[in-house]
C-alpha cells in the first residue's frame, strides 16, 4: 500500500501532465485570436503595399517613408489582436494559479492519514507569481511584450526581403502569411502561432512552481522538505536527471522550470512526527483506533512513509488508469504501451521526438502484433 508521501508524489505528477493539456488549450485560444483577424490584417496590408508602388521602387527616401507607414499600419492593426491576447492570458493565468493552490492543497490534506487544514496562498500572494514571478528569468509583462515585438520585426523583415527581390504585394502576403497549398504554415507568422504555446507552456510550468513554493512555505509546521522529481524518459534533460530525487529544505536549491519545456517538480515531503495528535481521518480510524502515545506515533509515521523512493517516468505511468495512459501517449500507443510491450523510449527517436504511428510499425511490427493493433493506414 502506497504511503502519504509517495500518494503525494504521484498526485503532483499527475497535476503536472494535467497542465499541459491547460497550456495547450491556452495557446489554441491565443493561435485563435490570431487567426480571426488575419483576414482583416491580410487584406488591408495587401492593398497599403499596392497603393505604395514598392513594385520596381527606386530604395531611396520615398521607399523608406512608405515603410515607416506600412509598420505604422501593422502596429494598428495587430494592437487590437496582441491586448486581446494579453487580457487572456493575463485572466486564465490568474484562474489557473487560484485553481492550482487550491487543487494542490485538496491533494496534500487528502492523502494524509490524519485531518489536517493546509494554509493556501492569498489572491494577493497568487497575483504576485503570476505577474512578479520571473519565468525564464523574465516577468509574464517582458513575455507578452517580446511576443508582440518579434511578430512585428518578423512582418517588416519579410516585407525589406520582398521590397528587396522586387516582390508583388502577393508574393510579400504569402511571405508573411504562408500558402493556401500549404495552410499558411511557411509563412512567418506560424512563427508566432508556434510562439503561443512555448509561452503558455512556459508560463504555467513556472506559475505551477510559484504555486506549490507558496503552498510549500506556508506549511512548513508538517512540511520538512522538498524532493525534486524529474520526469524520466529519453527527453529528460541532463541537469533535470541529475537532480532527480535530491531533497531541499523549503524554498531552498533549484526550482523548476530549469528550462524551456521543463516538466519536472518539487514535491512536499510530509513530516508524520508533527501529525500524531491530530484526529484521524475515515480512511484510516480503524488504523489508528485506541493507539496512544508513541503507538500512536509510529503508526502515523508509517502511514505517512519516508522520502519517496527513486521511480522512473516509465514506472509511474504504469501505475496510472488506463484513461490517464491513453491522455499522455494517444489510445493507439497505449495500447502498446500496455500489451505491447514497449517502453516510452520507443516512442521516440534519439532526438525526443515522437514517431508517428507508420514509422513505429515499421519500427516495432512485433509489438503491433502483440498487441493486436492493426497496422496504420497511410
Amino acid at each position: 500500500m502506497p504511503t502519504s508521501n509517495e500518494d503525494i508524489r504521484d498526485d503532483i505528477v499527475r497535476r503536472r501532465v494535467e497542465v499541459n493539456r491547460f497550456a495547450k488549450g491556452l495557446a489554441a485560444r491565443m493561435r485563435a485570436i490570431l487567426n480571426r483577424a488575419e483576414p482583416e490584417l491580410r487584406a488591408r496590408l495587401k492593398s497599403r503595399l499596392a497603393r505604395a508602388g514598392l513594385l520596381n521602387a527606386d530604395p531611396g527616401p520615398a521607399t523608406t517613408a512608405n515603410l515607416v507607414r506600412i509598420s505604422r499600419l501593422i502596429d494598428e492593426l495587430n494592437s487590437p489582436t496582441f491586448d486581446d491576447i494579453n487580457a487572456l492570458v493575463r485572466t486564465e493565468l490568474v484562474k489557473f494559479a487560484q485553481a492550482e493552490a487550491i487543487a494542490s492543497a485538496a491533494n496534500i490534506a487528502g492523502d494524509l492519514p490524519l485531518l489536517v487544514s493546509l494554509t493556501v496562498p492569498d489572491a494577493r500572494a497568487l497575483r504576485s507569481i503570476v505577474f512578479a514571478r520571473p519565468m525564464e528569468s523574465r516577468i509574464l509583462r517582458d513575455w507578452l511584450k517580446s511576443y508582440e515585438l518579434n511578430d512585428r520585426r518578423r512582418f517588416m523583415d519579410e516585407i525589406r526581403q520582398g521590397v528587396l527581390f522586387n516582390e508583388t504585394p502577393t508574393q510579400i502576403g504569402a511571405r508573411i502569411f504562408g500558402t493556401q497549398a500549404n495552410e499558411g504554415t511557411d509563412g512567418a507568422r506560424e512563427i508566432t502561432r508556434r510562439g503561443a504555446q512555448t509561452l503558455a507552456n512556459t508560463a504555467t510550468a513556472a506559475i505551477f512552481t510559484g504555486v506549490l513554493d507558496a503552498l510549500y512555505r506556508a506549511n512548513t509546521r508538517i512540511i520538512k522538505q522538498e524532493q525534486y522529481v524529474a520526469t524520466l524518459d529519453s527527453r529528460t534533460t541532463p541537469i533535470c536527471r541529475s537532480l532527480d530525487g535530491k531533497r531541499y529544505k523549503v524554498g531552498k536549491g533549484p526550482k523548476p522550470p530549469i528550462h524551456l519545456n521543463c516538466r519536472s517538480v518539487r514535491v512536499p515531503v510530509i513530516d508524520g512526527r508533527k501529525l500524531s495528535g491530530r484526529p484521524a481521518n475515515a480512511a484510516t480510524e480503524r488504523q489508528l483506533a485506541g493507539l496512544r502515545g508513541p503507538a500512536r506515533r509510529r503508526a502515523v509515521s508509517k502511514l505517512v512513509g519516508q522520502v519517496p523512493g527513486d521511480t522512473t517516468y516509465q514506472q509511474w505511468l504504469t501505475r496510472q488508469t488506463v484513461a490517464f495512459q491513453n491522455e499522455v501517449l494517444g489510445p493507439t500507443r497505449g495500447v502498446l504501451f500496455r500489451k505491447g510491450g514497449l517502453t516510452l523510449d520507443s516512442f521516440v527517436d534519439r532526438s525526443g521526438k515522437q514517431y508517428n504511428l507508420r514509422q513505429l510499425y515499421e519500427r516495432e511490427t512485433a509489438a503491433f502484433q502483440r498487441a493486436g493493433v492493426p497496422a496504420p493506414t497511410l
